[in-house]
């Protein structure tokens, strides 16, 4: 039996050249889809490290909206918290943004929120949800008052809303920790439950406003 066919006309096809092709093509079919998962993988990778980065970087400027104020510029700062916040978060506002705005304006207060490290503690994509842990320091200056400087953590919880990532509440972790000349401050703090049982608290130093809370 010959090893050639032929086409009717044309030159004569070896027979072994064309099961090595359909081999070949069949193994570069295979590769071709190894090589499409692999970057579906990487891509789906990427998309959730960009996702992260963007709810950590949200929720920053939300720390920093939160907990920086200028008696100068009260209500653009007010303003800006508003447009990152939505939900029980943004309700919160409305209810003590009036009280912010005279203890700034009277204490001719300039509060600055300086965030050092962030930990995005859950994301759920599909759903539209994300936390994120925030560690902060706070410097306040007011008018006839010494300056006060405290580091604290939050946890900023967001929610998607018309595709942008917005701050549904924002609640404090641990305690907040004097920093420099006014850790002084600690030394006066109660045990909890010494004595008479009152436990012993502190102002929170640097913010203006009770977001935090």
């Amino acid at each position: 039996m010959s090893s050639q066919e032929n086409d009717g006309g044309g030159a004569a096809v070896p027979r072994w050249l064309a099961i090595v092709s359909v081999i070949v093509l069949a193994a570069g079919l295979a590769t071709l889809g190894v090589f499409g998962w692999r970057y579906s993988e990487a891509r789906a990778a990427q998309e959730v490290a960009s996702e992260r980065e963007a709810v950590s970087d949200v929720a920053t400027q939300v720390i920093i909206n939160a907990f920086s104020f200028d008696h100068r510029n009260v209500d653009q700062s007010l303003q800006q918290l508003a447009d990152a916040s939505t939900g029980d978060f943004l309700v919160e506002q409305e209810q003590w943004a009036g009280d912010v705005r005279t203890r700034v304006v009277e204490q001719k207060a300039v509060t600055t929120a300086t965030v050092s490290h962030t930990a995005v503690e859950s994301l759920d994509r599909d759903a539209g949800d994300a936390a994120v842990l925030v560690v902060f320091t706070a410097h306040s200056e007011r008018e006839g008052q010494d300056d006060i400087t405290g580091r604290q953590a939050m946890r900023v919880d967001l929610t998607r809303v018309d595709g942008a990532w917005k701050a549904d509440a924002v609640n404090q972790v641990g305690v907040t920790v004097p920093v420099g000349s006014s850790s002084r401050s600690v030394q006066n703090l109660e045990v909890p439950g010494a004595d008479q049982g009152e436990q012993g608290s502190t102002a929170a130093p640097a913010p203006t406003t009770p977001a935090g809370r």
